[in-house]
């Protein structure tokens, strides 16, 4: 639940949320309007993090550019460090792109020039932005505004995390930010090409989609300037260099832009948004001290009596751009033989094709999860469970989503469906607030986790096999290994790609990549490794009938090395040519696995047959929902996500901790990958991810 003050500044609303904290709107005591930033409180655990804070606060303190937003206060010490900044009301160039489309080359080169200058002015006070994007551009009346500067260097985080996750924006951040690699000035020249680029053509530079995959283009491929005006296009291509030696230096930049142009200087349309933003703020009132209401208690819940409620437009801070709520409810939980009354109940839905064995599974499994939670005497509310059927569609995962949402008693939903239903009801859910945890869905789609009130449980394919590329690093380790990527769903295979090239995941011996055109067979594969037969195999691709292809092929070539892939390839084709082929999933098998073992025998006897995958998975996601809501300020359903997101939990399929920036499951402990082995036509498991290299599997 967001505070009612922070450092004596009356807090009025959100303006946004990222990876290192929440932007609010507040009052200083003396009555003037500030944005002001709330680290993450994860960040104040960092050694050494409040003594860089402090510098780089004090640094920042004392930049007086005409492009930037001054901080005026910050206190390092506090539980959760803060600074504040001057509220200056404008619309972000990401949203006005978003509205208007590319910028005539005029006003580019224009906001060139004030940008220019505002890295000039914050590299001579000793700082390095590490986050230039359009979210971080405000466009006010009088010109731009490069905000949030100095905090992501504070925060000491290594561009890279150890799943391949950035810290910066994916599509602006420099080749040498994305490898982890120390960054200067040179790295913001090249985040400042990708935010001129981008408002010239109207797109990313180096495309769209998941982060690894803008991440990798970045790092090895060229930039897309199609479009680009020609005037333009020598200076941009020059700031995009892959080497930051080979990048015009800012003072270069400035002479190359030349003055910022204050007369028409916006393109057409936008001067009246961001007028309409700037009012805006005028009419809101100074906040009053928060109180709570001393509503009469009943043992059937009140409706939520409203704290405040602003909806803001205008940012600042941050690029993102929303409102804030927060909710006071009588408390109201009472105990078994306590004399308060019944337990409250707390619904949670789950979400999936009912018409389908593994979603069947999945309720089972969150039967159990509720059974068990009730019958704990020390527990604080009841739960109840709720099912809906999705029908295996996107217009059936929007309507079923909407229906449970609308209902106050559902306090979260478990998507349990599939990446064509899954997606859909993404939105639906963080309109409304209402926390869906995804159990088994895998796709693209479901990238951009922290702008939604989804979590997703699971390890993804965005860090590619990763029981897989273990076991090659501490059981099989090959003195080569050809990663086979199938260009028939070449975006499926990406992610391994990357992550045994751009990331370095795979550590031992040489690596080299094959790309098998689409529809084409794999008898060239076959043919290549005809001369090393001990090669070992990594095939990059989702179709398993492709995968039964390249297995074939391989076996007929006389190949006798490691074979691996992931779960997407796992189905009737590849199960009767894939004999002994190593498998990366993100579920487990209850009755194979020792930690689950208790959990498969609670399933076999109440349902009479063996838990199957993902049974285990949708039980953990309603533990895991009952944790949060269990937490102080969890109980509201509009809080649950930041709740789960606040400490880890361990579950019996995995550990629950996310990543702070991409609010992706962390992997490397205990991030639920699981280990299999294709034989007599069954996936057959092997080792959970942290296991492998033991001796069960070796």
């Amino acid at each position: 639940m967001d505070p009612s003050s922070v450092g004596g500044h009356r807090l009025v609303g959100r303006l946004g949320a990222g990876g290192m904290g929440v932007v609010y709107l507040a009052r200083t005591p003396h009555g003037a309007w500030v944005a002001l930033k709330v680290i993450r409180e994860e960040y104040a655990g960092d050694p050494g993090f409040r003594a860089r804070f402090r510098r780089e606060t004090e640094l920042a303190a004392r930049l007086t550019s005409r492009w930037t937003v001054p901080v005026l206060t910050a206190d390092a010490d506090a539980r959760a460090p803060w600074l504040a900044t001057a509220y200056v009301p404008g619309l972000p160039l990401s949203e006005a792109l978003a509205l208007s489309g590319p910028w005539p080359p005029a006003q580019v080169r224009s906001l060139g020039a004030a940008l220019a200058a505002a890295l000039d002015d914050v590299h001579r006070a000793g700082l390095v932005h590490r986050d230039v994007k359009p979210a971080n551009v405000l466009l006010a009346a009088d010109g731009p505004r490069l905000i949030d500067f100095g905090i992501a260097r504070a925060v000491g985080a290594t561009a890279l995390t150890t799943d391949g996750s950035v810290i910066g924006s994916p599509g602006y951040l420099s080749p040498e930010q994305a490898r982890g690699r120390t960054v200067g000035p040179p790295s913001d020249v090249f985040s400042l090409g990708c935010v001129l680029a981008h408002t010239a053509t109207g797109r990313p530079p180096f495309g769209t989609g998941g982060a690894a995959a803008v991440l990798y283009r970045t790092v090895r491929e060229e930039p897309d300037l199609t479009g680009l005006p020609a005037d333009l296009a020598p200076t941009l291509r020059a700031c995009l260099a892959k080497e930051p030696a080979d990048r015009p230096t800012v003072p270069r930049l400035r002479s190359l832009f030349g003055e910022f142009t204050a007369e028409s200087w916006l393109p057409a349309g936008l001067p009246a948004l961001v007028a309409d933003r700037a009012a805006r703020v005028l009419d809101l009132p100074v906040p009053e001290p928060t109180a709570l209401s001393a509503e009469p208690f009943t043992d059937t819940p009140p409706g939520p009596s409203r704290r405040w409620l602003l909806t803001a437009s205008a940012a600042a801070g941050v690029g993102a751009v929303g409102g804030g709520t927060a909710w006071w409810r009588w408390a109201r939980s009472g105990t078994p033989g306590s004399g308060k009354g019944p337990l409250p109940t707390r619904t949670i839905a789950l979400l999936g094709d009912l018409s389908t064995a593994v979603v069947q599974a999945q309720v089972r499994g969150a039967r159990l999860a509720v059974d068990e939670h009730n019958a704990r005497s020390d527990r604080t509310f009841d739960l109840a469970l709720r099912t809906a059927d999705d029908r295996g569609t996107a217009a059936g995962s929007a309507a079923a989503a909407a229906r449970l949402v609308a209902s106050r008693e559902v306090y979260a939903v478990i998507g349990a469906g599939t990446n064509t239903a899954v997606p859909a009801a993404v939105p639906v859910c963080t309109e409304a607030g209402v926390c869906l945890l995804i159990v088994r869905a895998d796709t693209d789609a479901l990238d951009v986790t922290n702008a939604t009130s989804c979590l997703i449980l699971r390890s993804t394919r965005t860090a590619g096999p990763g029981s897989v590329v273990k076991y090659l690093n501490r059981v099989a380790r090959p003195a080569r290994t050809v990663v086979v990527h199938d260009l028939t769903d070449a975006d499926e295979g990406e992610p391994a790609v990357r992550i045994v090239t751009v990331y370095g995941k795979l550590e031992v011996g040489t690596v080299e990549v094959t790309e098998v055109a689409e529809g084409a067979g794999f008898s060239g594969v076959a043919h290549g490794l005809a001369a090393h037969p001990d090669t070992a195999v990594l095939f990059a691709g989702g179709i398993p009938a492709r995968a039964a292809a390249c297995a074939e092929a391989l076996t007929a070539g006389g190949h006798r090395g490691f074979r691996g892939g992931d779960e997407h390839i796992l189905g009737t084709p590849f199960l009767t040519a894939g004999a002994g082929w190593w498998i990366s999933t993100g579920y487990c098998d209850p009755a194979a696995d020792p930690r689950t073992r208790t959990f498969a025998a609670a399933y076999r006897t109440r349902y009479r047959t063996a838990a199957p995958a993902w049974a285990a998975e949708a039980y953990d996601a309603v533990d895991y929902a009952a944790h949060g809501l269990a937490a102080p300020g969890g109980d509201e359903r509009e809080s649950l996500r930041a709740e789960l997101l606040r400490r880890p939990w361990q579950g019996i399929t995995r550990r629950f901790s996310y990543e702070s920036q991409t609010q992706y499951l962390e992997t490397d402990q205990d991030g639920g990958w699981f280990l299999y082995r294709v034989e007599d036509g069954r996936a057959r498991f092997v080792a959970r991810h942290d296991d492998i290299g033991k001796k069960t599997t070796s």
